[in-house]
């Protein structure tokens, strides 16, 4: 038996100071002002866009070469941080091609059978390492993109999808590349980091967090205690101050074991991808992680959607097993994209309830 505690109910996101509710027309006037509120206090200040992006291909592109590599330049115009970005195409062709794209290039999650099914739908398999960005060293800030804005306080994550933004400017100038046609993914800390690059960059149309748990598209205030057979409790905010202290928004110390007063909750970032496309992503038996506290952040994130008039925008796919990002996830997402690009409605199991016996923690 699994024992749920709810801490508080989840914000509304279109409450005013004054009890009402916004419009969504009221919504795009304020989204700004609550984008720079939530994301700083979540993953601290994110590093400006660059003055400078240069890149050059190391590789030729041919028929027989489906993999081609450029390096990328980025920064200001006194210091650059450089880093390396993979595509695979199906063909050497100018044709526009839409693309998937990853900055967990650090992992093995687009493997070969990932950018073969990409290659094979006419899209572009992309991916960086986004640790040449910042690295993933506890209580580190030191090297890569710090060296280029010493003087901003940015968290991993900020600086981990700041490079999802620059991929986007390179993509602009490559002709073979549909710019309007871009979905971004990651696993586990990446699903955080697609995330919040979608929140910043509103020209990503797709984004797909897989399995990205506390700080990512989970809700803080579901908190699992008990798992029955798993046994296991459910991370909180307090073991990701602990553990990974350099991805947390020096904003978050205050609301250590008191999630309960966080003025937001994850699905403000939902929130603020729409009415672009979201598609999350996530294992059943992945307990740390948290797919209860996932379930009632989609729940929440999909009534904005319905608010704001794009419900179909909005889609979840929960699946048994643990913590993973293979060749199956990446196949929802593709099958996701594929369906909005043909006009086609979400496919019947990204509307299934995992949970029918649990009930939603919000009232709006």
């Amino acid at each position: 038996m699994r024992q749920i505690t709810f801490l508080g109910k989840m914000p509304d996101p279109f409450r005013k100071a004054d009890g009402t509710r916004m419009t969504p027309a009221e919504w795009e006037k304020e989204r700004e002002a609550i984008k720079k509120r939530i994301v700083e206090t979540e993953y601290g200040e994110i590093p400006p866009r660059p003055e400078v992006v240069e890149f050059e291909q190391l590789n030729m592109l041919t028929r027989n070469h489906v993999g081609t590599w450029y390096k990328i330049y980025a920064g200001t115009k006194e210091r650059q941080v450089s880093f390396t970005l993979e595509l695979h195409i199906s063909a050497a062709t100018m044709e526009k091609h839409p693309v998937v794209l990853t900055g967990d290039g650090c992992y093995q999650n687009m493997e070969s059978d990932v950018t073969k099914e990409a290659m094979r739908r006419g899209y572009i398999a992309a991916r960086f390492n986004r640790l040449e960005l910042a690295n993933d060293v506890k209580g580190s800030r030191e090297g890569g993109l710090h060296r280029v804005y010493p003087d901003v306080r940015f968290t991993d994550i900020g600086a981990w999808a700041w490079g999802y933004m620059v991929c986007m400017d390179v993509f602009e100038k490559l002709d073979f590349v549909d710019e309007t046609e871009v979905g971004v993914t990651g696993h586990s800390r990446g699903g955080k980091t697609a995330m919040l690059a979608a929140v910043i960059d509103e020209r990503i149309k797709y984004t797909c967090p897989n399995n990205s748990g506390c700080h990512g598209a989970v809700s803080y205030r579901a908190v699992v205690t008990d798992q029955g057979d798993a046994g296991r409790r459910t991370e909180r905010l307090a073991d990701m101050l602990d553990n990974f202290p350099t991805w947390m928004g020096d904003g978050l110390t205050p609301y250590r074991d008191r999630e309960e007063d966080l003025p937001y909750d994850m699905h403000y970032f939902g929130a603020l991808v729409a009415p672009r496309y979201y598609l999350q992503c996530e294992g059943m038996q992945d307990y740390w992680i948290n797919p209860i506290g996932a379930w009632q952040n989609f729940m929440a994130v999909k009534e904005c959607y319905k608010y704001l008039g794009c419900e179909d925008h909005a889609a979840a796919w929960f699946r048994p097993g643990e913590h993973r990002h293979k060749l199956p996830d990446y196949i929802e997402f593709l099958n996701f994209m594929d369906r909005v690009r043909k006009g086609l409605p979400l496919s019947e199991h990204l509307t299934i309830n995992p949970y029918p016996e649990i009930e939603k923690n919000f009232e709006w």
